[in-house]
This record gives C-alpha cells, sequence and structure tokens, in this order.
C-alpha cells in the first residue's frame, strides 16, 4: 500500500530535468522520442525512474545494457498524454486490485462524457503494452524491443529475455 500511495506523491510532483532530458535523448531513436514525449510528465518520470532502477539490478548479469535502457524508457508509451489521469490511473489500479476481471472487461475504447472517459482510462491501464508495441512498430523500433514491451505485463515464461525479467521488477517497485 506504501507504494501506491508513494506512486501517486510521484505522479502529482514529477518534473524532469535537462540532464534527464539529454538521457533519453541520447538513447531513444527521433520516433521514439517522439512516443516517449507524447507520455504525460508522470509517465516520463516513471519509465526514467523505471529505468534508473533497471540499471541498478543489472549488476554483471549478461544483458544488453543498452536494449535494457530502450526498453525501459519506452515501456509505457502506449499511454499517451490524455489518455489516463492520475485520478483515472488510481481508479483502475484499485478496480484491478478488487474485480480484476470486471475492470479489464469494463474498460472501453474512447472518450467524452465522464463515464466514457473513465472507462477509457481502464482500457489503456490495461492494453497500453500491447497499444504501445503497435505504436513502436510504426516507427520502426526493433522486434526485440517490441516483444519485451508487449510482454511486460504478461505472466513470466522460462523464454523471457533478461531485459524483460529486469523491466518487470523494476516497473513493479515504481
Amino acid at each position: 500500500m506504501f507504494s501506491r500511495v508513494k506512486q501517486v506523491i510521484s505522479a502529482l510532483t514529477a518534473s524532469i530535468n535537462r540532464h534527464e532530458e539529454e538521457f533519453a535523448n541520447r538513447y531513444l531513436r527521433p520516433g521514439e522520442q517522439e512516443l516517449f514525449w507524447g507520455m504525460s510528465m508522470a509517465e516520463q518520470r516513471h519509465a526514467l525512474n523505471v529505468t534508473y532502477t533497471a540499471l541498478s539490478f543489472s549488476g554483471r548479469l549478461a544483458i544488453d545494457i543498452h536494449r535494457l535502457i530502450r526498453c525501459a524508457l519506452l515501456h509505457d508509451v502506449g499511454k499517451r498524454r490524455g489518455d489516463i489521469n492520475t485520478a483515472g490511473k488510481i481508479m483502475a489500479v484499485l478496480a484491478h486490485a478488487c474485480a480484476p476481471a470486471w475492470a479489464e472487461a469494463w474498460g472501453r475504447q474512447g472518450r467524452g462524457t465522464f463515464p466514457a472517459n473513465l472507462r477509457h482510462a481502464f482500457y489503456i491501464y490495461f492494453n497500453h503494452a500491447e497499444r504501445g508495441a503497435a505504436l513502436l512498430s510504426q516507427v520502426g523500433t526493433e522486434p526485440e524491443i517490441i516483444e519485451i514491451i508487449r510482454r511486460h505485463h504478461k505472466a513470466p515464461a522460462k523464454d523471457d529475455p533478461p531485459e524483460l525479467c529486469l523491466l518487470r521488477k523494476a516497473d513493479n517497485m515504481n
């Protein structure tokens, strides 16, 4: 519960400094940069926090650090600015914790009225990984990174690449 409170505070106070902007731009290609900077400030901050946490776990593991950084920065690009606000995300997280099947089924793409916007937030919450993978495919991101983004909320599998395992762990902590 404490980690969720920390996430809310982080979302409400999110900011990024010039060095972090340069860091993200150094690792991302132009189309990927557009997707990254198209997320809300809170999601950008979250992605950077996930990146730093994943890097802290990488240690002596035989992984591609460049790929890990790109995956962590891009893992939530399916959440576009305006798709899901902090209140909608809180409601989706709570609904997912209490009634996951209902929460996922209730989500619907499309905005307009307050209920439609909330349903859209639920839709994005449950479908952002697939949506992000599709967006990354459109800008020419490598298939290995796209697959990691697509799978980052799926149950672990024996053939998961180490970058995906670290991404999941870091994402769950942030």
